[in-house]
């Protein structure tokens, strides 16, 4: 049977690990076309930088979100530590929801803002030189599945470890009685009683 509290803190890991490894890479390009050359605008969660680098090289990003990433990331990281251990996974219960809520909230306001940036580069009227398009790099897919993974994590890992069943040990100590089958009545000193019959008759 899979234990449901180990499945929860390594996905709270992985959710962790992945997310700072996306804050890393590439989460999206845009390709403008028109400008003799393709200019391409690739944004990660801190800057983007341009190719060729004209223009935009070294700004910071618009759709910043390095510093929320990193900061769930180490949340959960946080909430591992205390979950691994059942004394203390009363604390790292409401850590686990809190960095993977705040990673997932994150996670869902720059998905939106990069469809609406798509969108708003679609509804562009062609040019001569061809449309211009945006393009999702390996970061984008990292965070989907971090965000997915430290959710999931986090409600596992509210779910309480069921509690031993006490085994009952009265019936090992129960005192059992045996019946003996026999006409004498025998007193525990071992000294048969004469029956009234018999002193009777002596009389």
């Amino acid at each position: 049977m899979i234990d449901s509290r180990k499945t929860a803190w390594v996905l709270l890991a992985l959710g962790a690990v992945l997310s700072v490894v996306a804050s890393l890479q590439d989460v999206f390009s845009t390709v403008y076309k028109g400008f003799g050359s393709d200019l391409t605008v690739t944004w990660t969660l801190w800057a983007i930088r341009s190719a060729p680098q004209e223009g935009v090289a070294g700004q910071s990003a618009l759709f910043a979100a390095g510093w929320p990433v990193v900061v769930s990331a180490v949340v959960m990281a946080v909430a591992v530590v205390f979950v691994v251990r059942e004394r203390t996974a009363f604390v790292g219960r409401p850590l686990a929801m809190g960095g993977a809520g705040l990673l997932a909230g994150v996670v869902l306001l720059y998905v939106v803002q990069v469809w609406e940036l798509e969108r708003g580069i679609n509804a562009q009227p062609q040019s001569g030189a061809g449309k211009d398009e945006l393009l999702y790099n390996g970061g984008f897919y990292l965070l989907m599945v971090a965000a997915v993974a430290a959710l999931v994590g986090a409600v596992l890992v509210q779910r309480r470890s069921p509690e031993p069943v006490a085994e009952d040990d009265d019936e090992g100590e129960e005192v059992v009685v045996h019946q003996l089958d026999s006409d004498d009545d025998t007193p525990p000193f071992g000294l048969a009683i004469p029956h009234d019959d018999e002193q009777r008759e002596a009389r």
